[in-house]
């Protein structure tokens, strides 16, 4: 039980960076004295350093999320041109679902403020942005919040999530290929995104063109199964084969 114990505090940490000592006793219902000596055992083997209040991860592998803050920056005309195309698929009294995303949150700047509709999401800017409306409805999907993503997460999210009759998601990806489907590097995260794909009736996937193509840690669903690529560049011809054998339609500006 020490050994596995171990281990999740391990994860706990990498997945979550930086992490107090009272946070780790809470998540793990231990003693400070046991947790102490778990993080001992992890400092001797270079997966965790000791920080004030508490512990940070040594983890640089690039199977992490990018911050926000820099994703953000990368391709930020195209992401708003995409953000634009998603926008014009949203209609009244729409059940949506806006996923946390660089990409996913310029969909809200190109829709009527006086739109009846219904917002499901866990990021924190589209939940910002979602304010502004007059007759929207806004539900709020996690318990906790990670800054590197600006999202909410949490176990309980997605057992919330499969309450929901979702009509349109609107989805983001780290990256998007033929053999590994829609990928992302955040397994939270990946556990809404799956349940979410599982309640939508129309799935869209917002992703500028330098995601086609690639694959990060975890798949949350099949290329195959989702309805819309929206994206900035046409992809390849392989890649354009695949959508049309599969039904799925690409859209470009």
């Amino acid at each position: 039980m020490k050994s596995k114990r171990i281990l999740e505090v391990e994860k706990y940490v990498q997945d979550n960076e930086t992490v107090s000592i009272e946070e780790l006793t809470e998540e793990f219902n231990v003693s400070i004295n046991t947790i102490r000596r778990d993080i001992n055992e992890l400092v001797k083997r270079n997966s965790v350093k000791k920080v004030y209040g508490g512990v940070k991860s040594t983890n640089t592998q690039e199977t992490q999320a990018i911050d926000y803050s820099e994703r953000n920056i990368e391709n930020y005309e195209h992401k708003k041109s995409i953000g634009y195309l998603a926008s014009q698929y949203i209609k009244a009294n729409d059940v949506i679902y806006i996923d946390t995303g660089t990409t996913t949150i310029h969909i809200l700047d190109n829709i009527d403020e006086n739109l009846p509709f219904t917002i499901i999401t866990n990021s924190l800017d589209v939940i910002n942005k979602a304010t502004k409306f007059n007759n929207a409805s806004l539900f709020i999907i996690g318990e906790k919040y990670k800054a590197r993503t600006r999202s909410f997460t949490g176990v309980k999210s997605q057992s919330i999530v499969d309450k929901f009759n979702i009509k349109k998601a609107f989805m983001a990806a780290t990256g998007v290929n033929i053999n590994n489907g829609l990928t992302n590097a955040e397994i939270e995260e990946n556990f809404i995104k799956q349940a979410v794909i599982k309640q939508s009736e129309e799935k869209y996937v917002l992703v500028d063109h330098s995601k086609i193509n690639k694959s990060t840690l975890l798949t949350y669903t099949e290329l195959a199964d989702i309805d819309y690529l929206i994206t900035d560049k046409k992809p390849n011809k392989e890649f354009l084969e695949y959508c049309q054998n599969h039904d799925v339609t690409i859209k470009t500006p």
